[in-house]
């Protein structure tokens, strides 16, 4: 991993090091004398990837992710060459990890909202504009029966997304700052009520546009 990382990571790095555990740990792990420790602190010699690699166990993953730009973590992970290519293929399956990580697709989720609204909307071919969130039987019976996916047929479930619903959706127009509002929620379910009515009404308005008029 350390071969990837640019010098001046190298030197954080190092420093980190001792000044968490001290010279005499660093001299130990790094296998180098005082004197050159001296000089890569003084900044006199490089700091060689060798002398970074045995100290990257006394890390944790927090620490080397405020050490290290994310650049050079995608560096040393190989998702980005040298030249600055995106390996897509290896990209595309830490992406795939989103369907079994619900941390992972809760932030990419965020992301694509935040950063690629419009494109999402041009995408999907749907103007959200003017959208009053309703909860309604024909949604209940899209939730229960025709979902692709986690159909909801628990009627307590179905009870508890409609108080969800009422409480903190309905009669709302849909905008960005209700968007954000949802997706920072700490309440999964929410999100995932929120979630199951945009679907909802993406289906309608492909099958079943709005007119003119709305």
């Amino acid at each position: 991993m350390s071969l990837s990382l640019m010098g001046e990571s190298r030197y954080r790095i190092l420093k980190y090091v001792v000044e968490k555990y001290g010279r005499s740990k660093v001299l130990e792990e790094a296998g180098i004398s005082r004197v050159t420790l001296w000089r890569l602190l003084e900044r006199i010699s490089p700091v060689r990837p060798e002398y970074v690699k045995p100290l990257l166990k006394l890390l944790t993953r927090e620490e080397f992710e405020g050490l290290v730009s994310v650049g050079e973590r995608l560096k040393s992970l190989g998702i980005l060459r040298e030249d600055g290519i995106v390996d897509y293929q290896l990209a595309l399956e830490v992406l795939a990890l989103a369907k079994r990580d619900e941390y992972l697709r809760n932030a990419l989720l965020r992301f694509v909202v935040q950063e690629f609204r419009e494109d999402l909307r041009r995408m999907l071919g749907v103007s959200f504009a003017g959208l009053v969130l309703r909860w309604s039987s024909d949604f209940e019976a899209f939730s229960a029966r025709e979902k692709r996916r986690r159909r909801i047929v628990d009627p307590k479930t179905i009870a508890y997304y409609r108080s969800l619903f009422r409480k903190h959706l309905e009669g709302k127009e849909l905008s960005e700052q209700l968007i954000d509002y949802v997706v920072n929620h700490e309440n999964k379910r929410f999100r995932n009520v929120f979630r199951h009515h945009i679907q909802f009404y993406i289906i309608g308005e492909r099958f079943h546009p709005r007119s003119s008029a709305g």
